[in-house]
């Protein structure tokens, strides 16, 4: 029964570990602007989203500086890790402290 439930959980372990690796290729890009900062979410090179200015807000107000921008791009990452939607909202915005 040992030896059964050892192989249960190393063919899960590989099983697990190779999921990951499907979605863990992301990269973030933070990209510089006339007026502030944007990023862009790179898988394999290409550009999956482009996201210039500051989501969910009114307007076209870019990000104040590279690390409010990326920690709303990492945000995106793990909602795409966890197959969700990439959607960020003013309440997700504010718990981060991002300035508007």
């Amino acid at each position: 029964m040992t030896k059964t439930f050892l192989k249960t959980l190393f063919v899960s372990g590989i099983f697990l570990v190779s999921c990951g690796k499907k979605t863990g290729n992301l990269e973030v890009k933070i990209i510089k602007q006339n007026s502030g900062y944007g990023y862009q979410i790179l898988k394999k090179h290409k550009i999956l989203i482009n996201q210039p200015f500051i989501p969910a807000i009114q307007g076209e107000k870019t990000f104040k500086n590279e690390t409010d921008a990326q920690k709303t791009a990492d945000l995106v990452v793990s909602k795409i890790h966890r197959y969700s939607l990439p959607r960020i909202s003013v309440h997700e915005l504010d718990s981060m402290k991002i300035e508007y």
